[in-house]
């Protein structure tokens, strides 16, 4: 009997008129593969892969025999090693974008695998190699069907309808559970692109044996440990929480996130009345709070408490620890305590609160902190601050606050390493959302300098726009010519509890227009950017320097992000900014407001090869990466778990939730400049200085 007839993928010839076409596309097609694997006890593995593009199929079949003597997990080692050459050769001849993958395999097959967990690391090596090796976010199911085929286009289905169809096509939909509103990370799992030997490589070795540590003791506790804030997508803190809750489900620890239902009315409060007063971007007295303002937010946190975390939920009712980030839902707090009277609290400001105005009684910001003080937050058991002293506000006792800097994610699509092909494919996607918003593109042949920010009041946009006016005027006084001169980038994520990212934008645009800057607008390209991190990534990895011109500023992520992308850093002393870039070393400091500073210092670098060089090589050494450790996940999860192993009752006869002892640290950052001993102690140096 002849053997079955067997489906490839075709791959276009270098040189086709097919292949020359394809070359010709200002973005390559976005598809979605299915990968389906059948393995048998007698050590024969078929496979199948299946191309979709949201209309079409087309299939590539094949059996994989391995190398005589090879274990059947190497065998699949060694198969992964073909799929990927396969589907890459495909996707690169017919110039295709492969955005999502799902990896799955029979349900015999799944027995086989559960019986060896052996056979499970190189399935979850093929997902992590999709994600690092070609940019695809991948998946791992369990498939069903008639044939193998079937199960691999039943896949490519699965993954197509798993991402949202914003554009560029790679954006994946954010899974909430919708009777808990609990954000199910990474699909709940099923989206694997890192094991923890990646984390592991990239942490220092005290780290990560103290992180092995302390998740092994809250694992042997059954410690539950819950964050709870507003929104699931958009902004730092969701950011970090998406890390965070998936290092922490590789390490085994019972770690959730809970997210309140969307209330725009709501929001307009939380970020104007809450976030902007409390930054002193705003005098207006418009923007004090009121008492129907007041009743609002509570009854939209009571209403969200009762419907999805209250009493007969097991969300509040089991936890140990809860963290819960910025104000926007704390007035669930007292509501946390009375259900819960073990379950151990932390509050984690992450925003600027300027302590100084809400010393002054009559303020809006003392008005507003004494509500929220007095009512709520005054409930937790620790106040976590980012390490300024001129962001803790009056009335917090030093006993209860402890520091603690904001992190990002050194393997997840905003810091991860690309290829050239990569940066080119999301440069022409950064073009095409700049023309669709009436913007100039960024030339493939011109550097940029940029500044990723939402667009907020605080940011500072209109300062960078006059700063690289003035920047621009000095390449001219040299006699640089215009087409060599750099361009500037605008860009930034909405978020959907910020209603003034609209607004701003809009007053962007309209300044663009004045006579100062028209000769120059040509040259800014601002783009209000779907949620692609690997947008941003790419589109910061492909920048002469960075800026950040924040007027008002907690913990700048993005700062921490250019440096440990090798880039120059110029920025505004402002907030926490001045604690992550060494003046002079690994970025240049300007007093808040001085455009010209601003100015003088990009023609420095741009004109002054050297000195641009000194600042990349300063970057690049293994001092800086050692310094920048405490800014990644891995560093940052310690923090959490040392704080939940210590405050958590359950499991500790100790009990040592007691409040830690303070301590003096010398140089803690006031945020205007000036420096002075603090009644508080950053969380590393207490899980630093233990065995």
């Amino acid at each position: 009997m002849a053997p079955p007839i067997r489906r490839k993928f075709s791959v276009l010839e270098t040189g086709s008129p097919r292949y020359v076409l394809a070359r010709k596309k200002a973005i390559a097609k976005s598809i979605y593969l299915g990968v389906a694997v059948s393995y048998d006890d007698q050590g024969q593995i078929n496979w199948a892969c299946s191309s979709y593009d949201g209309v079409e199929f087309e299939s590539h079949e094949d059996t994989f025999h391995g190398t005589a003597g090879v274990k059947g997990s190497e065998q699949l080692n060694q198969l992964n090693d073909i799929i990927i050459r396969t589907v890459s050769d495909y996707a690169t001849s017919h110039n295709y974008r492969i955005q999502g993958v799902c990896i799955g395999c029979d349900e015999s097959t799944a027995k086989i695998v559960a019986s060896d967990p052996k056979f499970k690391d190189p399935i979850r090596t093929m997902c992590t190699r999709f994600w690092f090796d070609l940019d695809a976010v991948p998946c791992i199911y369990t498939l069903r069907g008639m044939s193998l085929t079937e199960e691999a286009a039943s896949a490519a289905r699965k993954v197509f309808d798993w991402f949202t169809p914003q554009f560029p096509g790679s954006i994946p939909r954010i899974a909430v559970d919708p009777d808990t509103n609990e954000v199910l990370v990474d699909m709940d799992g099923h989206c694997h692109m890192i094991d923890l030997k990646h984390f592991e490589d990239t942490t220092d070795k005290p780290t990560w044996d103290k992180l092995l540590q302390l998740s092994e003791e809250c694992k042997q506790r059954k410690l539950r440990i819950l964050f709870f804030n507003s929104t699931p997508q958009g902004g730092g803190v969701a950011l970090m929480r998406h890390a965070t809750i998936r290092l922490m489900r590789l390490l085994g620890v019972d770690c959730r996130w809970f997210v309140a239902k969307p209330n725009p009315d709501v929001f307009v409060i939380t970020k104007r009345k809450f976030h902007n007063v409390f930054q002193g971007v705003t005098q207006d007295e418009q923007y004090r709070l009121q008492q129907d303002d007041k009743n609002l937010w509570v009854e939209w946190c009571n209403e969200n408490f009762d419907r999805y975390w209250g009493e007969g939920k097991d969300v509040v009712e089991s936890a140990d620890v809860i963290i819960m980030d910025d104000p926007q839902v704390s007035a669930i707090i007292p509501r946390i305590r009375k259900l819960n009277p073990g379950a151990r609290i932390i509050y984690r400001s992450h925003i600027e609160i300027r302590a100084d105005l809400a010393s002054v009684e009559g303020s809006m910001q003392y008005d507003l902190w004494d509500f929220l003080w007095g009512g709520f937050i005054q409930s937790s058991d620790v106040f976590i601050s980012h390490p300024v002293a001129g962001f803790i506000p009056p009335r917090v006792p030093h006993s209860k606050v402890a520091l603690m800097p904001a992190a990002t994610d050194e393997l997840d699509g905003l810091n991860k390493r690309m290829s050239a092909a990569d940066l080119e494919y999301y440069r022409r996607v950064f073009n095409r959302c700049a023309e669709d918003q009436g913007s100039p593109g960024i030339a493939s042949d011109r550097p940029y300098v940029i500044q990723i920010a939402r667009f907020d009041p605080a940011k500072g946009i209109p300062d960078v726009i006059e700063a690289y006016r003035g920047f621009r005027e000095q390449l001219n006084a040299k006699g640089i010519e215009a087409d060599q001169q750099p361009q500037l980038v605008l860009c930034g994520h909405g978020s959907i509890d910020d209603p003034d990212g609209t607004v701003v934008y809009e007053q962007v645009i309209q300044l663009l227009t004045q006579p100062e800057y028209a000769p120059y607008a040509k040259d800014i390209c601002v783009a209000r950017l779907p949620a692609s991190d690997q947008l941003l990534c790419a589109i910061l990895r492909g920048s002469f320097c960075a800026l950040q011109l924040s007027h008002r500023e907690g913990f700048e992520v993005k700062v921490t992000e250019s440096l440990s992308k090798y880039k120059p850093v110029i920025a505004y002393r402002s907030g926490g900014i001045p604690l992550q870039i060494e003046d002079g070393k690994t970025g240049i400091l300007v007093e808040r407001g001085n455009t010209k500073g601003v100015s003088d210092a990009l023609t420095r670098l741009y004109t002054d090869q050297a000195y641009y060089q000194d600042f990349v090589n300063e970057l690049r050494t293994k001092e800086q990466d050692s310094k920048r450790q405490q800014y990644f996940t891995p560093f940052q999860s310690v923090n959490w778990l040392y704080l939940a192993t210590q405050l958590a009752f359950k499991g500790n006869d100790e009990a040592v939730a007691r409040n830690q002892p303070s301590g003096n640290v010398e140089g803690t950052y006031l945020g205007n400049g000036e420096v002075r001993q603090w009644n508080a102690r950053y969380v590393r140096e207490y899980w630093q200085n233990t065995a």
